[in-house]
């Protein structure tokens, strides 16, 4: 709900911070605070520490998710069994060869004013692939094993998680943390305001964006 929200009332801040990154030649979220604050290169390198510090543990975690996917995928090719155990020759590989397609399509360039068409259809890709594959797994999980939505449904409830409750402050909170990760993150920042070259892209994704969440959270 979080990240909808931002979208949907996209003309509030998202489509100020596209104004201002391209007026101010913004190229990150460090950039965007040490202008609004006299161009302060000691701020610029603050925020940018924190910003280091506070995605690296998201980093690892998307590493350690792609390098277990790896892992299952070559011990079924073997014949060893589903392997649950992350190598750390297989992470270090993947790791490099992350580090390498970001070197051939994200930073060859410098130039601020350059778009890096090659990341975004990278992104677009993969967000079409992982819709996609919940579909099918979730399709298959709700007719193929549950045997049909109505038994789900009954599971569900039948379930602890049916029994699971939240306070309304904890909801909110959730919701507002999830909005300013949403704007913070970097690579979302990166798509949404550096990468951005029209605004109308904004009143597109407006509705797209949260279509997209909702389709994903069916399943």
């Amino acid at each position: 709900l979080g990240p909808s929200l931002v979208m949907i009332g996209w003309w509030l801040i998202l489509r100020r911070l596209v104004r201002i990154g391209r007026t101010q030649r913004v190229t990150s979220l460090a950039d965007l605070v040490s202008a609004r604050f006299g161009k302060s290169n000691l701020l610029a390198v603050m925020i940018t520490v924190m910003a280091v510090v506070g995605v690296t543990p998201y980093i690892a975690l998307q590493l350690q998710s792609v390098t277990l996917s790896v892992s299952i995928f070559a011990s079924a090719e073997t014949g060893q069994g589903q392997g649950t155990q992350i190598n750390d020759t297989a992470a270090f590989w993947v790791a490099a060869g992350l580090a390498l397609f970001t070197v051939l399509f994200g930073t060859r360039n410098l130039n601020v004013n350059e778009r890096h068409h090659g990341v975004i259809i990278a992104v677009a890709v993969e967000a079409v692939v992982k819709l996609f594959a919940l579909l099918a797994v979730g399709a298959f999980v709700v007719w193929g094993i549950a045997g049909g939505v109505a038994e789900t449904v009954a599971r569900i409830d039948a379930s602890p998680i049916g029994m699971w409750q939240t306070s309304g402050s904890r909801w909110t909170a959730l919701i507002v943390v999830s909005a300013a990760a949403f704007v913070c993150l970097p690579r979302l920042f990166q798509v949404m305001v550096v990468e951005n070259d029209d605004e109308r892209h904004l009143q597109i994704a407006s509705w797209a964006f949260p279509l997209y969440l909702m389709a994903i959270s069916l399943f």
